[in-house]
């Protein structure tokens, strides 16, 4: 039975997709959509069974299912991609490994309940991309450093001493935090006897809809009897967050300015929820 792939769109330019006219209808509410899948032809390649890896004759061949490279006995490509904007009839995208002139056959929302089968926890690969390409954090120090196999070491920018009593009711309008008092750093370092602070980050978050966070303490921090109090990072927020920081060592700790103490494990929800809209949205910047 002959197959035969008609045409939707082609690509026009870098990152942009036009669709064609018959089809603008299908259009249709994926303005709502973050990520998508675009199907295309790898028009100007041959059409191969074996192929050497990112097309380096060095490297020893390989099957073509076993690799991504445009020559393949149908020439299909496939790119995730993040919608940037919908003006008329085409897209604008960021990510899209198709060059101009290549046919666009189908386009798909990224579902993560489906096309993430393994997991939903960010890898080191998944969080330094979407901190290059959609700026997930921003204010760090050294990324190659900070990043971590399956999550992002936060730093210490000012630590300080809770002073008073507070006040927690259930709709938080009577809520009433304690005051703090900044304990300045000495040459970088600061000491923090047996107790409990609040420590402020460097590094700015700013998770899109269908992202979430949670913060663990370093597990130097905990071999040193100092743990973190963290609450969960909600889809949406932005900011230059704080946590508690409590000192359980009778002999309390020494920090150093921007050391890292908190490390921030990102997880990806089944789709796009309402964002955080709460008090602290924005802190600190």
């Amino acid at each position: 039975m002959e197959i035969i792939f008609k045409p939707i769109g082609y690509v026009i330019e870098e990152n942009v997709i036009e669709i064609l006219p018959e089809y603008a209808k299908a259009i249709l509410g994926l303005e709502k959509v973050s990520y998508l899948w675009v199907f295309y032809i790898f028009h100007l390649a041959d059409e191969k069974l074996l192929v050497h890896p990112h097309g380096d004759v060095s490297k020893p061949l390989k099957g073509a299912f076993s690799t991504r490279a445009p020559s393949r006995p149908n020439r299909l490509g496939m790119t995730a991609v993040r919608l940037v904007k919908i003006e008329d009839r085409k897209l604008f995208v960021r990510g899209l490994d198709a060059l101009p002139g290549s046919p666009v056959v189908d386009i798909k929302p990224y579902a993560e309940v489906f096309d993430l089968p393994y997991g939903s926890v960010l890898s080191k690969e998944e969080i330094k991309k979407r901190i290059l390409n959609d700026e997930l954090i921003s204010d760090y120090i050294d990324l190659d450093v900070q990043l971590q196999p399956n999550g992002f070491d936060c730093t210490l920018r000012s630590i300080a001493k809770l002073k008073g009593a507070a006040r927690i009711d259930f709709d938080n309008s009577e809520r009433r935090l304690p005051e703090v008092e900044e304990i300045p750093f000495e040459d970088d370092w600061v000491f923090l006897p047996k107790g409990v602070y609040r420590a402020y980050l460097n590094e700015i978050v700013n998770l899109s809809r269908d992202l979430m966070a949670f913060g663990r303490p370093r597990s130097t921090l905990a071999r040193a009897g100092v743990g973190l109090i963290t609450a969960v990072w909600d889809a949406g927020y932005r900011g230059r967050s704080e946590v508690g920081l409590v000192v359980h060592n009778e002999e309390g700790v020494w920090l150093k300015r921007n050391a890292r103490i908190m490390q921030l494990v990102f997880i990806k929800l089944t789709e796009e929820t309402q964002p955080y809209n709460g008090v602290y949205q924005e802190e600190n910047i």
